[in-house]
């Protein structure tokens, strides 16, 4: 039976969740880091916490000869290009050639079904390449894996479209999204690595009910409870006029379009089967929002 898991990407807005999850359901998480004073007050106080750089081979290697399993939540950052080293491939490929290394048993990645969704071509954006890439690393690397699909999080209205008094969205939606919370993601993750034996298993993970981003928006501004809230959607054209003078808000422009334009379909019941329907509706994490 798997006891001890590796995070990466543990004190990340989706990663920390999993942490939580993870202990509770009887796992002993360990995470590597530069600075483990800083994780100390981000992280839950049994977490074993060791010192580190992952990017470095024996250190890497010292961290991984006493785990069972491996769990990554990595992203690309806004600053990153297209020729850099990313978290993602560079980082991920480390980490699978490691945990060759150790006889790691199990190892996770934290994809998206927006990037499920992104359909091969010469003109694909290059960060839905990287993610492409990386879950092709996965299936390749010849270690029982898992890698799983969620849709967008509903706490992405907190961390990224919230900007003090407004709600400010990037475009228009023009599809509707199956906002999945990320503690039924994260409890979700922890039940998985609890029944699977040796197989190799790939989830779609999505929630009970479905908005577009301007109604999930408009749900959040009904129901706050701390101060009157507006929407603020910002024109396509502007986001495109930005995104030529500042690399982030590029970022943000190609992330809106996919995002705009993916039509969600639901196909998580088969996970629903085996890990649990998620429990969080949307409604009620909007009249928990402050």
């Amino acid at each position: 039976m798997l006891k001890n898991i590796a995070v990466f990407g543990a004190t990340g807005f989706h990663g920390l969740p999993v942490v939580h999850a993870l202990l509770k359901a009887g796992f002993n998480v360990s995470v590597l880091s530069k600075d483990i004073d800083k994780e100390k007050e981000l992280l839950p106080a049994e977490v074993n916490i060791q010192e580190g750089n992952w990017m470095y081979h024996h250190d890497l290697k010292r961290f991984l000869a006493t785990q069972d399993a491996v769990y990554c939540s990595l992203s690309v950052d806004q600053h990153e290009l297209p020729d850099d080293n990313h978290s993602e491939t560079n980082g991920l490929r480390e980490i699978i050639n490691v945990s060759l290394e150790c006889g790691i048993r199990r190892i996770a990645y934290m994809s998206s079904i927006l990037q499920y969704n992104q359909v091969e071509s010469d003109d694909l954006w290059w960060v839905f390449q990287v993610k492409k890439d990386a879950v092709n690393y996965i299936r390749d690397c010849g270690i029982p894996h898992t890698i799983f699909y969620p849709s967008t999080f509903m706490e992405c209205f907190e961390s990224t479209y919230r900007k003090g008094k407004f709600i400010r969205l990037h475009g228009r939606s023009n599809f509707p999204v199956y906002f999945i919370s990320d503690k039924d993601y994260a409890r979700m993750v922890a039940k998985s690595f609890q029944v699977l034996g040796t197989d190799d298993r790939e989830y779609f993970m999505q929630g009970n009910d479905c908005y577009n981003m301007q109604e999930a928006a408009q749900l959040i501004i009904k129901h706050s409870s701390s101060e009157k809230l507006k929407l603020k959607i910002i024109p396509d054209l502007l986001l495109k006029f930005y995104a030529l003078f500042d690399i982030r808000w590029k970022f943000k422009s190609e992330l809106a379009n996919a995002l705009n334009n993916n039509n969600e379909l639901y196909i998580s019941e088969d996970t629903n089967k085996e890990l649990g329907r998620p429990e969080i509706s949307f409604t009620s994490f909007a009249k928990q929002s402050k």
